[in-house]
């Protein structure tokens, strides 16, 4: 058996990770990473991600946008106990132990991410790693208000903070899998056992540890455990969530660690299943009909509240046959004058086109009367049909001009263009996960909580693995989440 020693173990080598090591290195511990992939794919999610802030662009300072507060007020639990809210008003240190275990959005841990972000990313920059405040626009086909970003995205994070930690005498051990923790006779986490090549035992004593290994989209033993038979269906939007599978959570849970966020949920994104591009993604499904296996709809493509354009129609695709479905359009939107649709497409593949709707039905599998009936259907209910001007819409409010179906469920309430120009188009649908919600309690210190509302003394928790989701995700903070938490927990666990 391998045997290894340090004061400040991590598990995971993401944004969170690698935060968490440089803050435990900068306060004199000695830090060990342990990381499942190859040096080579380390990183997980990070690696991949483009890293939307949710920040005001084109300023100097690093001000949080409004939707921030709103989102997390709108998204902070369900049917929270009103007497848990009262109390969650008081200090901290007085709440009662129901109230620092229950499943709603923590409000004191809330402040003190949002009050972090700012120091976080000035110190970041120390290391290279900076902000185009400037920034991108979601890849939908309408403009939407640009968000901040990281320069080279989070690909930036792993390549500049690898060396910064070497550098300062951090040392890393990859293709090594943490899987149980070690606790000492006081209860006091004292480090964790690992598996490395050849399923060889490691064991690794350490002072406190760290949990920054990511959620559980690459279980499917667990996606299916928590999150139901749809869950069966989907699969990570990038290959690094591949290596999340969720032993840093079942370490914590095995010894009564409180867990917080929705685990019956996830963050998702639609793409074509074609493809194995990192986010593939297929946002033009308001311009056309989102159809099943079935010929048939099942779904709002277009509704008024922009909130409900990303998680919604995921979760209504993964709940048709097969997890799949399929967006219909015609040449009217393929030729049109309007081409900024293209922008909501990051797929390499090409649609499938049929010089009429039976051609293009049995390209992809569906049946060709049932299509047919569907979409003239669906043409008799676009009553203001020429009026659809596509991407014609306000940005400030998200009024797409309100041509709605008549007589027809379901409604389509924007954009309702009759489909009737051939040659006709398609783009295969599938739910993919970014992210699980699920994960742990956490004090404001990023100290991990069990059920009694207790610290478990000598563990920390960064990044998804702490729990802050339930509903809809907050767009663009889960890597400030990872930066933010990351930090926190590696000055945290350097003070033990």
């Amino acid at each position: 058996m391998q045997k290894y020693q340090t004061e400040v173990l991590i598990i995971g080598c993401g944004a969170a990770g690698l935060t968490s090591a440089l803050a435990a290195l900068e306060r004199g511990a000695t830090t060990l990473v342990v990381e499942r992939s190859c040096y080579e794919e380390r990183g997980g999610n990070t690696r991949w991600t483009e890293s939307l802030f949710m920040l005001k662009s084109g300023q100097r300072n690093f001000e949080l946008r409004d939707e921030f507060w709103g989102s997390y007020a709108e998204n902070s639990g369900y049917h929270t106990d009103p007497d848990f809210i009262q109390e969650a008003a008081k200090d901290y240190s007085n709440w009662h132990p129901n109230v620092k275990t229950a499943a709603f959005v923590d409000p004191e841990l809330l402040s003190v991410f949002a009050d972090n972000i700012p120091p976080t990313l000035e110190w970041l920059a120390e290391f290279g790693v900076t902000v185009d405040m400037e920034g991108l626009s979601h890849p939908y086909f309408i403009k939407v208000p640009t968000l901040p970003c990281l320069n080279g995205g989070g690909l930036q994070v792993i390549e500049n903070l690898t060396p910064e930690v070497e550098k300062r005498g951090g040392k890393f051990l990859f293709e090594t899998t943490a899987s149980e923790l070690l606790l000492d006779d006081m209860g006091k986490v004292s480090g964790v056992k690992a598996t490395t090549k050849n399923n060889e035992p490691v064991e690794i004593s350490a002072k406190s540890v760290i949990l920054a290994s990511g959620g559980f989209q690459g279980n499917p033993q667990m996606l299916v455990q928590y999150m139901g038979p749809q869950a069966r269906y989907l699969r990570p939007v990038a290959k690094g969530g591949y290596y999340d599978k969720g032993e840093g959570l079942r370490m914590a849970l095995a010894h009564n660690a409180a867990p917080a966020g929705d685990w019956s949920d996830c963050h998702h994104e639609l793409v074509d299943p074609r493809s194995g591009k990192a986010e593939a993604l297929v946002h033009i499904y308001q311009c056309g009909i989102v159809v099943n296996r079935w010929g048939k709809r099942f779904m709002d493509e277009c509704p008024s509240d922009f909130s409900e354009w990303l998680e919604e129609p995921c979760k209504a695709i993964k709940a048709q046959p097969g997890g799949v479905a399929y967006l219909i359009y015609d040449d009217q939107l393929h030729s049109a004058d309007y081409q900024g649709w293209r922008y909501g497409v990051r797929s390499e593949i090409a649609p499938f086109r049929g010089e009429t709707l039976a051609e293009l039905a049995g390209q992809i599998g569906v049946p060709a009367a049932a299509l047919e009936d569907t979409v003239a259907e669906y043409n008799a209910a676009c009553v203001d049909s020429d009026a659809v001007e596509y991407g014609a819409h306000e940005p400030a409010t998200f009024d797409f001009g309100g041509q709605a179906t008549q007589g027809l469920a379901p409604n389509k309430s924007n954009y309702a263009k009759r489909i009737e120009k051939g040659p006709y188009f398609c783009y295969p649908l599938m739910a993919s996960i970014c992210f699980t919600y699920g994960g742990l309690r956490v004090t404001p210190r990023a100290e991990v909580l069990n059920f009694s509302g207790e610290v478990i003394p000598g563990l920390y928790a960064a990044g998804e693995t702490v729990g802050m989701h339930y509903g809809h995700y907050t767009s663009a903070t889960s890597v400030l989440r990872a930066l933010v938490f990351g930090r926190l927990a590696g000055a945290s666990a350097a003070a033990v």
